[in-house]
């Protein structure tokens, strides 16, 4: 496959694999939804951030090793489907429970912490591209560099539309963030968090 074919048909896979719900959708629109459109660019800061991580392990030839040794991948997952399931618990709490006002140095940091995290601890990410990369990189030397540029595609295209989310939840915030149904969206986004580390932590290695 030519570079440049390669390329178009990974910005199109790209462009459906971001608009999928999963973690950091959920997150975004979390943050976006109680802290604005800054919180939730802090998200999607964190997630792309992530982005750095993996484009470092395909450089290196480092992804196969996640997926190669069975309790390497056990413990990344693990602690993943955990982490999940820490904000989904945070999430119904704070919905039960409003929580009290904190720094605001610290408000700005958790955001950009938790996109990182909750893209660090997703192996099912590494998965991804250790089963789709392959048919668009080939098997050159370039290959591993190639791969690098494809994985910041990837990124690039997620990152726009998570700003968007950002953007746009944000803005609509302000309209419902003051009345009870607020206090039930926040619960449900709770709920889908738990449900996602539940289906994280089932899932066979």
């Amino acid at each position: 496959m030519e570079l440049s074919t390669a390329i178009l048909a990974w910005t199109s896979l790209a462009i459906v694999v971001a608009v999928l719900p999963g973690p950091d959708v959920l997150l975004v629109l979390g943050h976006s939804a109680r802290g604005g459109q800054r919180a939730g660019l802090l998200a999607v800061a964190g997630t792309t951030t992530g982005g750095l991580w993996y484009m470092l392990l395909c450089g290196f030839g480092f992804l196969s090793v996640l997926t190669a040794s069975p309790t390497l991948y056990a413990i990344v997952k693990t602690g993943g489907a955990l982490y999940l399931a820490y904000l989904g618990f945070n999430l119904i709490r704070g919905a039960i429970v409003p929580p009290v006002k904190s720094d605001t140095r610290r408000e700005l940091s958790t955001p950009f912490r938790q996109g990182l995290l909750t893209n660090l601890l997703n192996p099912k990410i590494a998965l991804f591209y250790l089963a789709a990369l392959p048919q668009f990189v080939g098997h050159g030397p370039a290959a591993p560099y190639i791969g690098m540029g494809l994985i910041a595609i990837h990124y690039a295209v997620g990152g726009v539309w998570l700003s968007s989310l950002a953007l746009g939840m944000g803005r609509a915030s302000g309209l419902v963030k003051a009345t009870p149904a607020w206090r039930w969206a926040e619960g449900l986004l709770g709920a889908a968090f738990m449900g996602l580390a539940g289906k994280l932590a089932l899932e066979r290695n």
